[in-house]
């Protein structure tokens, strides 16, 4: 019964230290859904590889049969319906594996963490985590190598150290560490345990015990843990931060928290709106009903130089979810009109990072999936779905100001200062234009008034034409070149009157989403969006009315001029546009087969502006992700630390060369180490003429080598016996010679390793290694003299 469970000891402890370091995973999820079939997996892996090794299989196939006993599992728990007889893998069960996998990935790139445990994602965990088992079971139990199975759990701690919104929490990292320290001391007994009891053995007498506990193993274990908790502290330090853009999944919305909020970093959104208002296809994307509203999507509120893009998000799970309904709108004071207004809407095959809404909305309900807000931008995003075919009731404000309100509106707060931000260098036509067009009026909400109406009158044309120009940037450049030519769309005059604002002290943004639509002609009163409705606007702040949409873009009916313009009486004024009137480009609204995702990203202007370049699907497949390139980086770093450890020791030597003696005794040591590069073991008990010799012998050094070797074995005799050492002639010289003269003899295979991966360097490692057990045993020698001792008498 005993050895019974000493043999159990190790396979139970790499067990217990691969579902603890699992638990480290706990912050990437919602639920906690993942675990138990993750958990019966490590099971299902390591009991079969112990059954394996009970029944006397070969040490290679034991791996062999847990991986099978893991794939079985994974039939049985994912794709029963498609196998044989519930169990055996077919053809059809390897396709179901792959459509798991494919969905896995595709939530993991869409997603933000913490995520829901979707089919294909709870597979990814379940099989990861089964794979890890198998490798630290295949390690520590059948190889005995129980320190290189840190390896694989290693694996498991880079997926929320990179996505987890809160990292690898305290708790999690304990525990981890508590399995991992278990598996190197179940190993380290079961070492003892086969060298059997020691011949000067004595047993002790009846309640006596030492005063450091089975001393030898005692004092592995806490070198063991000693280095194991350094490391963990190390390596986290200088390791550089890493956001999920770097791992492919640029849009997805992982990132970091702080403070108990998610901290969602997310890409450039502004639409490359160009290209769809060019696209000749016109498909329906979004269906609503109640009253016609522009459906925001994402309000933009950093400008770069270069573009537009959303700053980063601090939300809470909890707090920030839309079904709880969204704060008060920023800015809006109760001395404000504002009416609730109802909406039922419909996304069809728009695949978008952001969920469509009227700006501002108080509550989402019946929506599938969770959706967050950030709290200054109403910007709302999912944690676990797509905008794709999906439904949602909705609850808004119609705000309507009056003029005299907007007019009266006081400066805006401090808290703001970051809507008035410009990047340095802007070219001065921007702000000589901005002076020019509202010179002489009194109030921030004029002079916006007077930009709209600038830029929507006579002296500007609406066309989607202009890539040959002004490409589909909405930059600094791009700005300057557009007053220029007095030519663009909707990205180039939201941006050109947002910037404006802002130089004249309006805090701005830039918003996207669509235009009101137009009404389904089959008389239900549902308005229908088709991709040709995308749209940029600039949104302004003011204090008691909030963040305000301004329509500079004179697109003719598809666009509607907000109606407290209107009687400004400031510059050239419109009239209110119909919202359900068509617009340029009319086509019936085709519902698409296919899913449809609006490009994402504007390239920055240059000087001449640059022609646009392809975005969205077709160049997802050229960015590579930096993850694999990161490792290969890694790898390549790590295999050149044999080698510079190498150099590092060569140049130490040579620095402390300052005398003749001991530049000999150096030249020896790096002979000694040159010729362990190239595989040649010098016998201890050779002194340096009887080792010259058979070095001669072996290698056949001849002419130049075969001079020098004798040359630096001359000195170091002289160096160690002779009363005078004289001259030494250039030492350094002469072993680059003998080097020489060993990679002339040696095979290429050898001229490499000795180039970089040098076996003299491992003494480099050895040396490191004997310091940090001195230092461990000081600490363990001073913890035995500080500790009490026990059973005296």
């Amino acid at each position: 019964m005993r050895s019974t469970v000493a043999s159990l000891r190790l396979p139970v402890s790499g067990a217990l230290a691969t579902v603890l370091a699992s638990l480290c995973l706990g912050g990437t999820f919602l639920t906690g859904a993942w675990f138990l079939p993750a958990l019966f997996a490590v099971v299902v892996t390591v009991g079969v590889g112990e059954g394996a090794r009970r029944l006397s299989v070969p040490r290679p196939l034991v791996p062999v049969a847990g991986f099978l006993g893991l794939l079985l599992y994974l039939v049985v728990l994912y794709a029963r319906q498609h196998s044989l007889f519930g169990v055996l893998p077919t053809h059809e069960t390897l396709d179901r594996f792959q459509a798991l996998v494919r969905s896995g990935r595709q939530d993991i790139a869409r997603y933000a963490a913490p995520v829901g445990v979707s089919s294909g994602i709870g597979f990814l965990v379940t099989s990861g985590v089964g794979v890890v088992a198998l490798l630290v079971d295949a390690l520590a139990v059948t190889w005995r190598r129980a320190a290189v199975a840190g390896l694989p759990l290693l694996a498991l701690y880079t997926v929320p150290t990179t996505v987890a919104p809160d990292g690898v929490g305290w708790v999690a990292f304990t525990l981890g560490g508590i399995g991992f320290l278990t598996l190197l001391l179940a190993e380290a007994r079961e070492r003892v345990n086969r060298w059997g009891r020691p011949m000067n053995y004595i047993a002790p007498r009846p309640n006596w015990s030492p005063d450091v506990e089975t001393a030898p193993l005692a004092q592995v274990g806490r070198r063991v843990g000693a280095a194991a908790l350094g490391l963990a502290l190390a390596v986290p330090a200088v390791m550089p931060e890493v956001d999920a853009s770097s791992f492919g999944f640029a849009g997805s919305g992982f990132g970091r928290g702080h403070g108990g909020g998610n901290q969602v970093k997310v890409i450039n959104p502004i639409l490359d709106l160009g290209k769809d208002l060019r696209r000749g296809a016109n498909s329906e994307v979004i269906r609503y009903t109640g009253p016609a509203t522009y459906l925001r999507l994402v309000g933009l509120d950093v400008f770069s130089g270069d573009k537009w893009g959303p700053s980063k998000y601090t939300v809470s799970n909890q707090k920030n979810n839309v079904e709880r309904g969204l704060i008060a709108p920023p800015g809006l004071g109760r001395e404000t009109a504002a009416t609730k207004q109802q909406y039922s809407i419909k996304v069809f095959d728009l695949d978008e990072t952001w969920l469509p809404l009227p700006y501002p909305t108080r509550k989402v309900a019946n929506i599938d999936g969770g959706w967050v807000y950030d709290a200054s931008t109403f910007n709302v995003f999912p944690l676990n779905r797509s905008t794709r075919q999906i439904s949602y009731d909705v609850e808004s404000l119609a705000v309507n100001p009056t003029v005299a309100q907007l007019r009266a509106a006081p400066a805006p707060p401090d808290s703001l200062n970051r809507y008035l931000q410009l990047p340095a260098g802007m070219p001065p036509v921007v702000a000589q234009t901005a002076q020019a067009q509202t010179r002489g009026l009194a109030t921030a909400f004029d002079k916006a008034v007077a930009l709209q109406n600038w830029l929507k009158g006579p002296d500007f044309v609406y066309d989607t034409e202009v890539a040959d120009t002004l490409g589909d940037a909405n930059g600094v450049q791009a700005i300057a070149a557009f007053l220029q030519s007095r030519q663009g769309y909707c990205v180039h005059f939201a941006s050109t009157m947002a910037v404006m604002a802002r130089m004249l002290g309006i805090p701005a943004r830039v918003a996207v989403g669509f235009t009101p639509g137009t009404l389904d002609p089959d008389g239900s009163g549902a308005h229908v969006v088709s991709l040709h409705d995308a749209h940029a606007w600039p949104e302004l702040y003011f204090a008691g009315v909030g963040w305000t949409r301004f329509e500079p873009t004179p697109a003719g009916g598809r666009v509607r001029v907000p109606g407290f313009t209107q009687g400004a009486g400031v510059g050239n004024n419109d009239t209110i546009r119909d919202p359900q009137a068509t617009g340029d480009n009319q086509a019936q609204p085709q519902p698409s087969q296919q899913a449809t995702r609006i490009p994402q990203g504007v390239q920055p202007a240059l000087t001449p502006p640059p022609r646009p370049r392809a975005t969205g699907a077709g160049t997802a497949g050229l960015r590579l992700p930096v993850l694999p390139m990161a490792t290969v980086l890694a790898l390549v770093l790590l295999g050149l630390v044999p080698r510079t450890a190498r150099a590092l020791v060569r140049r130490g030597r040579w620095r402390r060369a300052t005398s003749p003696a001991l530049l000999a005794t150096a030249t020896w040591e790096e002979l000694r180490d040159t010729l362990l590069d190239y595989g040649y073991e010098w016998q201890p008990n050779d002194p340096p003429r009887r080792g010259t010799a058979r070095l001669l012998d072996e290698r056949r050094l001849r002419g130049d080598a075969r001079a020098a070797l004798l040359r630096i074995a001359s000195a170091i005799e002289r160096a160690r016996y002779a009363s005078e050492l004289g001259a030494v002639g250039d030492l350094r010289a002469d072993v680059e010679t003998v080097r020489r003269g060993l990679a002339d003899g040696a095979s290429a295979r050898t001229r490499l390793r000795a180039r970089f991966l040098p076996r003299s360097a491992a003494a480099v490692s050895a040396a490191l290694s004997e310091r940090l057990a001195d230092v461990l045993d000081g600490l363990d020698a001073l913890g035995s003299r500080l500790r009490p001792r026990r059973g005296a008498g």
